[in-house]
């Protein structure tokens, strides 16, 4: 398939620091994102195209959202993760095989940065995105508790926690959680029935946790109680929210009401063990 790209232009300007100490806020990772795509190879991408991920390469996904899909010999497609703009994914890290793609959910914008880059001499920015790295590594891990360890409600709580936490941001004005994805694709996801999924949709609704914006978003107004629905909830705020910033705002959005990552926290970690066990 022939895919639409640019070339970056010579000489693009370096790479910035960040302390090596320090959390990158929104304005900082933004202006790290925009000099790492000058280093890297643009790729655009329209809903449904596919793309392989290339070998020794890393992809940023820069704008809209790819899923990672993968097609076992004689078998049926299973997506594996749902990709936000920031995240970083290699071909090592969803096994390097063609029967493993990213495809393109809406229109989407993808730079391909050569391994090379994170050899520069005193870069730091490779730390943002080996972390990253890590995360993607890390979600693969809490997705198999997820599929195989929850049930139907807790699964979709945990979906959608876990979209709120990778999409918050320092200052956030609106807890809508955008789902461009087809209800079929959240389905295959979360490995469940398309109707299960609008019936606990639906459900989590008449609890008052969620309400409906429009076709392909839903907004949560009640952390609190999607995250007593979610066992995995302290797993997920280890991965995205080590700093507890994420959490302050999204508890400031709903009214303040948050306690999770005060005194419920053993609680939950309680919940957690007994998910995994």
């Amino acid at each position: 398939m022939n895919l639409r790209h640019s070339v970056a232009t010579p000489g693009p300007a370096p790479l910035p620091q960040l302390d090596a100490t320090s959390v990158p806020n929104d304005w900082q990772m933004k202006r790290s994102m925009e000099a790492i795509c000058a280093h890297g190879e643009c790729i655009q991408l329209r809903p449904q195209q596919r793309v392989l991920p290339p070998v020794e390469k890393v992809i940023l996904l820069r704008e809209g959202m790819l899923a990672v899909d993968a097609m076992p010999a004689r078998g049926r497609l299973q997506i594996l993760d749902f990709l936000v703009p920031g995240d970083v994914v290699s071909a090592s890290a969803v096994l390097p095989t063609p029967r493993v793609s990213l495809r393109a959910i809406t229109d989407a914008s993808l730079v391909s940065l050569d391994v090379s880059v994170f050899d520069m001499p005193g870069c730091e920015i490779w730390r943002t995105l080996f972390e990253r790295c890590q995360n993607q590594l890390a979600r693969a891990s809490i997705y198999q508790l997820m599929i195989g360890r929850l049930e139907t409600e807790s699964r979709i709580a945990s979906f959608l926690l876990s979209l709120a936490l990778r999409n918050a941001t320092d200052d956030p004005s609106d807890l809508t959680l955008a789902l461009p994805m087809s209800r079929t694709d959240i389905a295959n996801y979360l490995v469940i029935n398309s109707d299960t999924l609008s019936r606990t949709m639906v459900r989590l609704r008449a609890l008052g946790l969620i309400e409906r914006v429009s076709r392909h978003a839903v907004r949560v107004i009640n952390l609190d109680g999607l995250m007593e629905r979610s066992p995995l909830a302290p797993l997920l705020l280890a991965v995205f929210d080590k700093e507890g910033s994420r959490l302050r705002s999204l508890a400031t959005l709903v009214g303040g009401t948050c306690t999770f990552s005060g005194c419920s926290s053993r609680a939950a970690d309680r919940r957690a063990t007994t998910a995994t066990a």
